[in-house]
């Protein structure tokens, strides 16, 4: 499935180094050590830009006419396909960063510190958001198991005029993502797209965002530590749903109830994986994979799944995977400080 990758003019716009065998979606354009910023941009799909189209509203025929401009109004669109990038209109002082753009951008970033390379770069939701990864310094184990840590760099069309680049990790055995920013407040850097680049601050936060990667380390060691039993998961698997504990069955939405479900099979599901059972980090892996892998998730188009790998990082089910975190960290308090 396409996760909501961008799909205009007919290709995936998504670049990725290393195999496709390797890559989820098995989609997109294979790059090869030593290309150019120019070619990623290309083979990504990132070679267009967005136009500032002022806004109109349909009359309907209202004082004689049937259009009328919107004053200071206008939609961002895109010059190659006449896409329409956001639903909410920007004023005339908005300026947009171009895709071009914030790729180099990203690139400079991250070549100020070395444990850092581009391994994806690419479009989603027919362009409305960019976004590239960076690998860090290999790899990690976590819970004693294996992790990818990476820098996740996103922009949006929608008028916040701002970059975020914040620290991920991937459970290797699942392709579980959780963002380091859930726990630690300094593995997230927003950028407004008027901040002049200066190295000497990129290396000062890709340090910190580092440091976020061996708290995320302590944070799952100490998890897979906390034990919880079968009655503790099920009152968090409510607490993250908001069902309250001592409801009754009959007073439980069904969709409430079928998510509640899905959760204790992606428990068991995860625990098959590998992670220790009767353990914290279980419960939050479970959360992750029903967030990236089963959850439900509105579109627009009707596919379900299209939008999931968009919600699990920008929209709802992050917010879903933050809230797990945040009912699970009491348990570690005394083991591991998490920065606030």
């Amino acid at each position: 499935m396409a996760h909501n990758i961008d799909m205009s003019n007919n290709r995936a716009n998504i670049a990725f180094r290393g195999s496709r065998t390797d890559v989820w979606h098995r989609l997109g354009q294979e790059m090869a050590p030593g290309m150019t910023i120019d070619e990623w941009a290309k083979a990504a799909g990132l070679d267009w830009e967005a136009v500032k189209c002022p806004a109109y509203v349909e009359l309907h025929g209202i004082a004689g006419q049937n259009m009328a401009p919107v004053p200071d109004r206008f939609f961002n669109v895109r010059n190659d396909t006449g896409a329409v990038l956001s639903p909410n209109a920007i004023s005339d002082i908005y300026q947009n960063v171009q895709p071009r753009a914030v790729l180099d951008w990203f690139q400079r970033y991250i070549s100020v510190d070395d444990r850092f390379e581009l391994d994806v770069a690419g479009s989603l939701a027919g362009g409305a958001i960019i976004w590239a990864t960076a690998t860090f310094n290999g790899g990690m184990t976590v819970a004693g198991e294996n992790h990818t840590a990476r820098l996740l760099m996103s922009t949006t069309f929608d008028g916040s005029g701002a970059t975020r680049n914040q620290a991920t990790m991937t459970r290797v055995v699942c392709n579980n993502t959780l963002t380091a920013a859930q726990y630690d407040k300094r593995a997230v850097v927003v950028t407004r797209h008027s901040t002049m680049f200066r190295p000497e601050k990129a290396a000062k936060e890709l340090a910190a965002v580092a440091q976020g990667f061996e708290v995320y380390k302590l944070m799952g060691d100490a998890l897979a530590q906390a034990e919880m039993a079968r009655e503790e998961v099920a009152d968090f698997f409510k607490d993250c749903l908001d069902i309250p504990r001592d409801a009754k069955q009959a007073d439980i939405s069904t969709r409430k109830q079928n998510q509640y479900l899905e959760l204790a099979r992606a428990l068991r599901t995860s625990v098959g994986e590998g992670a220790a059972d009767g353990t914290a980090w279980a419960a939050l892996q479970a959360v992750t994979r029903y967030v990236d892998h089963d959850r439900s998730t509105r579109n627009g188009n009707g596919d379900e799944t299209a939008a999931r790998f968009t919600s699990a990082n920008f929209g709802s089910g992050a917010a879903l995977k933050g809230t797990a975190m945040q009912l699970l960290m009491p348990r570690i308090k005394d083991r591991v400080l998490i920065p606030v």
